[in-house]
């Protein structure tokens, strides 16, 4: 999980707004169970609340390098 953070915050921390990195960090605080069933689609044991990082962090695609 986090190679998979890791990558997606190097991605996307310089396109996001002030408000939108409070939301990052947000989602930096939720367990790796619930984050990785949330990038990979599948069914959480929490409530999210939608908003743009959460949308970015859904479609993101990790490759391993």
């Amino acid at each position: 999980m986090d190679k998979l953070l890791s990558a997606f915050t190097k991605k996307y921390i310089g396109q996001l707004f002030d408000e939108e990195l409070l939301l990052l960090c947000d989602l930096l605080d939720y367990d790796d169970e619930n984050l990785y069933k949330l990038n990979k689609g599948l069914q959480l044991t929490i409530e999210i609340k939608p908003n743009r990082v959460i949308e970015l962090f859904k479609n993101y695609k990790y490759v391993s390098e």
